[in-house]
C-alpha cells in the first residue's frame, strides 16, 4: 500500500501528462496523473473508467482511437504528430505525445501508455514569431519600395541637371545631319569624292545621337534592381558621355585608368550610372574656383586581405575572407572635405551646396545603391594632395550565382592601361 502511494505521488508530480488505456476494455482510462488533469481540465475521478468518446468530441475521439490502434499494430513506441485538444472552457491545448504498447503479464491486459508534453506556449511563441517575421518581411518590402522610389526621385533630379548637356550633345549630330542634307540637296555629281565622306559623317552623327538618347532613356527608366556581369569600363564610358557637357562647361579634364584584365562586376547599369554621375558632378562642384580642374578615375582589383589591411574590419562584414573585389576611385583636386562635415556626408538632406542646388539626397542614395549591389562607398580627403576621393568597393561575384563567369579572374596584371574617353576635353 505504501509503495502504491509512493508510485502515485511520483506520477502526479511528473512535469508531463501521463495516462494509460486498457486496450482489452474498449480503451478505457486506468491512469490519469495530475498534469493530465491540468492539461485537459478533466479530473481523474471523472476520466478513469471512461474512454475518449466519453470525454472528448467525436472528431477528437476518432483520431485518438485510430492512433491507439496504430500503436498496438506497430508494437513499439510511436511519436504522435502534434495534437490539439479543446478543453471544456474552450481553450485549445497543443500536445506533443508519444505512445507505447505495454503488455501486463499478470493481468493479461494490453495497455496503451501515453506521455504528453504541453507545448501550447511554445506554439503560441512560434506563431507570434511567424507573425512578426511576416510583418518584418512586409515592412522590409515596403522599405525597399520606398528606397527605390527615393532612388528614382533622385535620378529624375540628376536627369534635370543633365538635360541641358544632353540637348547640347544631341544638337551637334543634328547640325552635322543638316549640313549633309544641304550639301546633298544641291545635286550629286557622279565623281564627287565628298559624297561617301559626307554619308559616313551622317551615319556617325545618327549613331552618336542614338547612343546619347538611348543612354538617357535607359538611365531614366524605373525598374527593380537587376544585376548582370558588366565591364566597368563600359559603364564609365556611358557616364562620361552623359556628363560631357557638364565637364566641358566647367573646363574639367578627366583621366581614366583601368587595370588590365579587370574582373567583371555584377551591376544594374542604370542604377550604377546614377552613382557615378552623382559622384562626378559632386567632384566638379567641389573644384569650384580651382584653376586646373582634374578628375582621375581609377579601377583595380584586390583581394579582401589587401582591402582591410589598413581600413578597419567593417568590410569583413560586407565581403567574405579571400574575396576578390574591384576598387573604383573617383579623385578630384578640389577643396576637400571640412572636418566638421566628414561624419555627415551621407546623412539624408545634408548638403554643403547653396540652397536650391541639389536635394541633399545624392550621396545617401548613392551609398544605398552601392550597398544594394553588395558593395561599399566611402568619401574622404586625399592623404597628401588637395581634394577628395570617392572609393567604391565592389564584389566580383554574385552571391546567388552557381558558376563564375569565364572572364572573372583572380590574378590580374599589375600594369594598368589608359582608356581613351573619346571627347576632346577629356585627357587620358
Amino acid at each position: 500500500m505504501e509503495e502504491h502511494s509512493i508510485v502515485e505521488s511520483v506520477l502526479d508530480n511528473l512535469p508531463v501528462a501521463l495516462f494509460a488505456k486498457d486496450a482489452t476494455d474498449d480503451f478505457r482510462f486506468i491512469l490519469w496523473n495530475k498534469k493530465q488533469e491540468e492539461v485537459t481540465t478533466i479530473r481523474a475521478e471523472k476520466a478513469l473508467g471512461k474512454n475518449d468518446y466519453h470525454l472528448f468530441s467525436q472528431e477528437s475521439a476518432d483520431y485518438f482511437r485510430s492512433v491507439d490502434k496504430a500503436v498496438i499494430k506497430r508494437g513499439s513506441l510511436m511519436k504522435v504528430p502534434e495534437e490539439i485538444i479543446e478543453t471544456k472552457n474552450g481553450r485549445e491545448v497543443h500536445l506533443r505525445t508519444v505512445k507505447i504498447p505495454v503488455h501486463d503479464k499478470e493481468s493479461g491486459r494490453l495497455l496503451v501508455v501515453g506521455i504528453s508534453e504541453d507545448i501550447t506556449e511554445q506554439v503560441k511563441s512560434r506563431e507570434q514569431l511567424e507573425r512578426l517575421n511576416r510583418h518584418l518581411v512586409q515592412a522590409n518590402q515596403e522599405l525597399q519600395q520606398t528606397q527605390m522610389q527615393l532612388i528614382q526621385a533622385e535620378k529624375l533630379e540628376s536627369i534635370g541637371r543633365l538635360a541641358a548637356g544632353v540637348a547640347h550633345e544631341v544638337k551637334n549630330p543634328l547640325a552635322l545631319l543638316l549640313l549633309g542634307v544641304d550639301y546633298l540637296s544641291q545635286g550629286i555629281e557622279p565623281d564627287d569624292p565628298n559624297v561617301e565622306k559626307i554619308l559616313q559623317q551622317m551615319r556617325d552623327a545618327v549613331e552618336r545621337a542614338d547612343r546619347i538618347v538611348r543612354g538617357l532613356v535607359d538611365f531614366s527608366s524605373q525598374r527593380s534592381l537587376s544585376r548582370e556581369p558588366t565591364q566597368l569600363s563600359r559603364v564609365i564610358d556611358e557616364v562620361l558621355l552623359l556628363v560631357k557637357h557638364e565637364l566641358t562647361r566647367s573646363n574639367t579634364k578627366v583621366n581614366v585608368r583601368i587595370e588590365k584584365d579587370l574582373p567583371l562586376v555584377f551591376l544594374d547599369m542604370s542604377k550604377f550610372e546614377q552613382v557615378l554621375i552623382n559622384l562626378i558632378i559632386n567632384a566638379v562642384h567641389a573644384m569650384a574656383g580651382v584653376e586646373s580642374k582634374l578628375i582621375k578615375i581609377r579601377a583595380r582589383s584586390e583581394s579582401l586581405e589587401e582591402v582591410v589591411k589598413n581600413q578597419g574590419a567593417r568590410k569583413r562584414e560586407v565581403f567574405r575572407s579571400g574575396d576578390r573585389v574591384v576598387i573604383l576611385e573617383i579623385i578630384d583636386n578640389g577643396h576637400g572635405i571640412a572636418p566638421s562635415d566628414a561624419n555627415r556626408l551621407f546623412d539624408p538632406f545634408f548638403t554643403t551646396k547653396a540652397t536650391g542646388v541639389g536635394t541633399g539626397l545624392g550621396l545617401s542614395v548613392a551609398r544605398r545603391i552601392v550597398e544594394l549591389h553588395g558593395g561599399e562607398l566611402t568619401l574622404e580627403n586625399r592623404e597628401k594632395d588637395p581634394g577628395a576621393v570617392a572609393r567604391l568597393i565592389l564584389p566580383t561575384k554574385l552571391e546567388t550565382a552557381k558558376v563564375r563567369t569565364v572572364t572573372g579572374r583572380v590574378k590580374t596584371e599589375e600594369t594598368p592601361k589608359e582608356i581613351d574617353t573619346g571627347p576632346s576635353d577629356l585627357t587620358s
